[in-house]
C-alpha cells in the first residue's frame, strides 16, 4: 500500500487512527522491495543484508535472527497470526504461534474479509497478546490492475473496513501498528523508486500519542523492536531497528 493510495482512498477508520494516533507517511521499506524480504525485515528487526532473504522463496537464515513472535513466545505471551499469502508462514518458528490461520488466496476483495472475519472470531474468544494480520488483496490488485488504478484504490478502502472489524473485536483498545510491506508502480514493485520504497506507518492505542506526526526517519525493520517495547518484551541482541519511542505517551 502506497501512502498516496491511502490518502486517495475512502478510509474513514484509518483516517481516525491517524488523527488520534502517531504516524508518518514517509516511512521506508527495504531493498529489494519484495514481499517476503520486506516482511522478514519487519518481523526480524534487521535489513536484508543481515537476514539474506532476497526473493519470495524462504531459505533458512545462515545466521539466525529471532523474530518478534519468537521473542514474544519466549517471554510467555500468547500469539496469533491471520494471513492470506502462505509464504508468510516462515516469518517465525512454528512453535512461536499459538494460532496460525492461513487462507491462501489473496485474489479477491472477499479474501481479505475471510482473514479479517477469522481474526474477529478468535480475538473475541481468546486474549492474545500479539496478533499479526495480513491483508493481501491490495498487492494483488496492484499487480492485476496497476498501482493507483481504481481497483487498487478500492482495495485499500476494502482493507480499511477489514481493519475496523478486527480492531473492533477487542474487549479493550489495543496498541496497534498499521503499515505496508512495500508500495508499487505500474503493475510491479521491487525497485528503489520512491513509489516502491515509501510506506505508511500508523500507530494508535492507549500507550500512543494522539495527533502526532513522526518526523524522524522510520524504517520497516523498526516495527519489530517498537512492538516488542510496547509489549514489554526484551529486545533480541541481533535486532538493528530502533524503537520509535517518540510516538509513545511515556
Amino acid at each position: 500500500m502506497r501512502p498516496d493510495g491511502l490518502t486517495q482512498a475512502d478510509t474513514p477508520y484509518v483516517d481516525q487512527l491517524i488523527a488520534s494516533g502517531s504516524s508518518t507517511l514517509k516511512a521506508r521499506t527495504v531493498m529489494p522491495s519484495v514481499t517476503l524480504p520486506c516482511h522478514t525485515s519487519m518481523h526480524r528487526g534487521v535489513d536484508v543484508p543481515r537476514h539474506g532473504i532476497t526473493t519470495n522463496t524462504f531459505q533458512p537464515l545462515a545466521r539466525p535472527v529471532p523474530s518478534l513472535f519468537d521473542a514474544a513466545k519466549n517471554h510467555g505471551l500468547k500469539t496469533a497470526m491471520f494471513f492470506n499469502w502462505a509464504e508468510l508462514r516462515d516469518l517465525m518458528a512454528p512453535a512461536s504461534v499459538d494460532l496460525s490461520y492461513s487462507y491462501n488466496d489473496p485474489s479477491t476483495l472477499e479474501s481479505d474479509h475471510v482473514v479479517a472475519d477469522a481474526a474477529v472470531h478468535h480475538i473475541a474468544k481468546t486474549d492474545y497478546d500479539l496478533v499479526f494480520l495480513y491483508l493481501g488483496y491490495t498487492d494483488t490488485s496492484g499487480h492485476d490492475h496497476g498501482w493507483m488504478s481504481e481497483p487498487y484504490i478500492c482495495a485499500i478502502s476494502n482493507a480499511d473496513r477489514c481493519i475496523e472489524k478486527v480492531l473492533g473485536a477487542y474487549k479493550t483498545k489495543p496498541n496497534a501498528l498499521l503499515l505496508s510491506d512495500h508500495g508499487g508502480h505500474e503493475r510491479t514493485h521491487g525497485t528503489e523508486m520512491a513509489e516502491d520504497m515509501t510506506i505508511p506507518w500508523v500507530m494508535n492505542g492507549p500507550d500512543i500519542r494522539s495527533g502526532f506526526t513522526i518526523e524522524d526517519e522510520v524504517r520497516i525493520f523498526d516495527a519489530c523492536p517498537t512492538l516488542a517495547a510496547l509489549a514489554g518484551v526484551p529486545p533480541a541482541k541481533e535486532w538493528n531497528g530502533r524503537v520509535v519511542r517518540e510516538a509513545f505517551l511515556r
